[in-house]
């Protein structure tokens, strides 16, 4: 090899040295952690946050996490994943995350702190299950809140009357006008809506009489027989997942011949109303402006 030759393979060597020295250090990454994403992106006091990027470092070290410059809990730290928890103390706000090693300071990304998780209502018991209108009524569960505030009891497709409330019970009265008929009754507050309870008004035997008598009353105006009505028997064809106060019956008289009805609890009148007899579809059925539900229209 040539004198000139020679300085030169030396000289690529040094140069080549110089760059990987540039590049590697003494053999470890020189890039700053990275935040990729914060899942969820925002959330309660207590709760934990999950961090996604780079070069976080195989294990935390001496890393930090900080939320607008206050350091915070590590739940779990890899290089990939950081898994920290909201203080229980933080206020409710947009908070800049930064993750903080010997490389130096990451990107910031926004984690907004909510106000802390409440559970929705749920109801376990009431007290009686049945009776009448204007009967007291004891609802008892959890998670009802302290005091009334906004919140509300529904009674079928109304509201009750609340006499006394408190986050383990609540007294109301059994709205009036209402007939033979089951009724769900549920817990509202900002939280959410409870589970539905339901409440009982007449016996079955009863219902039955009241429909029978309100499809009476609804063929005698449409100008039809309604001789030997007396001998017609009435049975639960379908009630409506959607709105518990529509319901489809059958109608047998006797001989066998049978035919369908749609009826509805009128609130209004506290009783049984009969809209439509015949069979399905039901089509272009309302009632006070409302459609039919959507699941009894074909059966």
């Amino acid at each position: 090899m040539g004198r000139k030759t020679a300085m030169v393979f030396v000289l690529s060597v040094v140069l080549a040295s110089a760059s990987a020295f540039v590049l590697f250090g003494c053999g470890k990454a020189a890039a700053k952690p990275e935040i990729k994403s914060i899942e969820p992106d925002s959330g309660s006091p207590g709760s934990e946050v999950v961090i996604k990027g780079g070069g976080f470092g195989s294990s935390q070290g001496t890393g930090v996490v900080f939320f607008s410059g206050k350091q915070v809990e590590v739940v779990a730290w890899s290089d990939t994943v950081i898994t920290v928890k909201v203080p229980a103390d933080m206020a409710e706000a947009a908070y800049g995350v930064k993750v903080e090693t010997d490389k130096g300071a990451s990107n910031e990304v926004e984690f907004k702190v909510t106000g802390k998780t409440s559970q929705a209502p749920k109801i376990t018991s009431l007290e009686p299950e049945s009776g009448k209108s204007g009967d007291e009524v004891v609802i008892k569960g959890s998670g009802f809140g302290a005091s009334q505030k906004g919140g509300e009891v529904l009674f079928g497709t109304g509201v009750a009357e609340v006499k006394k409330w408190s986050d383990t019970s609540i007294t109301i009265v059994v709205p009036p006008n209402l007939g033979k008929n089951t009724y769900g009754v549920t817990v509202k507050n900002d939280a959410g809506k409870s589970n539905e309870a339901i409440f009982k008004i007449g016996s079955d035997e009863e219902k039955f009489t009241e429909q029978k008598q309100a499809i009476v009353d609804y063929l005698k105006a449409q100008g039809q027989s309604t001789a030997g009505s007396d001998q017609w028997t009435v049975a639960l064809v379908k009630r409506s997942s959607q709105d518990s106060n529509w319901e489809v019956l059958k109608v047998t008289v006797p001989g066998g011949n049978s035919f369908e009805a749609v009826l509805i609890m009128n609130n209004m009148l506290g009783g049984w109303e009969c809209l439509k007899t015949g069979a399905p579809p039901w089509s272009g059925l309302e009632f006070k402006g409302e459609p039919i539900p959507s699941d009894i229209v074909n059966m």
